[in-house]
């Protein structure tokens, strides 16, 4: 087809068809002038900004089209608004919140029992565990804190303990699983039950039986009595007659314990191997040599 045909057939179109004319589409530079989208700005064809923008406006102004889409718009807005609460407002509402007794700080544990065991001057999940491990033959346990309890079983006990849903009866039949949840309750703990500004300190003298004694009797006194009860617990399990049964000795208990009683600060992996042999070797001194006779009774 030829150009002159063409241009006749464009010329035939009614002219209540064609677009009318905006200002400045009459340059032929601004009519196919096209923006980068890469640089962030919008790609126009057939006209100027200017032309643009008014072609927008005058879009919008168009009944049905333009206000019924913002009025959408902001209708939706209002909406969400409306129903959106702040914190303010949902602290305010007090929502049933119970607090675990896993991962907290050993003053909160206390805080916590103020009003359910004001007497204690232990967490009361300390001697709770420990007692069932005893009662469930813990004692005559081949590889007792060493084998692993079940896992699912050990978190189920987790969360009735934490619910308080153990007073008929003991959700759990299995001293291994009473064994990893204690163990797994000391790790957990916010803070260390040895706390960090004395760790080098027993690292550096924990083939010192006095000196570790006189670092334990200087900690604050919660501390002392969860890692003196712990101790005293754990030195029952060393006498003979229960090792003939659990096969597991000073050494294996430390081994056990002493990541769960001290925590290495270093993200080195190196620093953190080689720490572990002595914070075993400080927690087995400890198994071995101290004094723990005044924790009779004491819950």
């Amino acid at each position: 087809m030829k150009l002159t045909s063409v241009v006749r057939n464009i010329r035939a179109i009614p002219s209540g068809s064609r677009p009318p004319p905006d200002d400045g589409d009459d340059d032929p530079q601004n009519r196919y002038r096209t923006s980068s989208l890469s640089s962030g700005r919008l790609r126009s064809f057939g006209g100027s900004k200017a032309s643009l923008l008014s072609r927008s406006r005058n879009h919008l102004n168009e009944p049905g089209l333009g206000h019924s889409m913002w009025e959408r718009k902001f209708s939706i807005r209002k909406s969400l608004r409306r129903k959106a609460k702040s914190i303010e407002q949902i602290d305010k509402e007090h929502l049933p919140f119970k607090k675990s007794l896993f991962g907290a700080t050993l003053e909160e544990v206390m805080d916590l029992q103020k009003e359910s065991h004001p007497n204690n001057h232990l967490p009361w999940i300390l001697p709770l565990l420990a007692d069932k491990i005893v009662e469930l033959n813990g004692r005559s346990t081949e590889g007792i804190f060493r084998v692993p309890g079940d896992i699912d079983r050990v978190a189920s006990l987790k969360v009735s303990i934490d619910n308080g849903e153990y007073a008929n009866e003991f959700p759990s039949q299995d001293p291994s699983v009473c064994a990893s949840l204690l163990k797994e309750w000391l790790r957990e703990m916010y803070d260390p039950v040895i706390p960090n500004d004395v760790y080098q300190q027993c690292l550096d003298n924990c083939e010192h039986a006095n000196y570790c004694s006189s670092i334990v009797t200087d900690l604050p006194d919660v501390n002392r009595l969860v890692l003196t009860y712990t101790i005293r617990f754990l030195q029952s399990f060393v006498k003979d007659d229960v090792v003939v049964h659990t096969k597991m000795t000073a050494d294996n208990l430390a081994m056990v314990f002493a990541p769960n009683l001290l925590r290495c600060q270093s993200t080195d992996l190196q620093v953190a191997m080689d720490n572990a042999k002595w914070e075993m070797t400080f927690v087995r001194t400890l198994i071995n040599n101290l004094d723990t006779n005044y924790m009779e009774g004491v819950v």
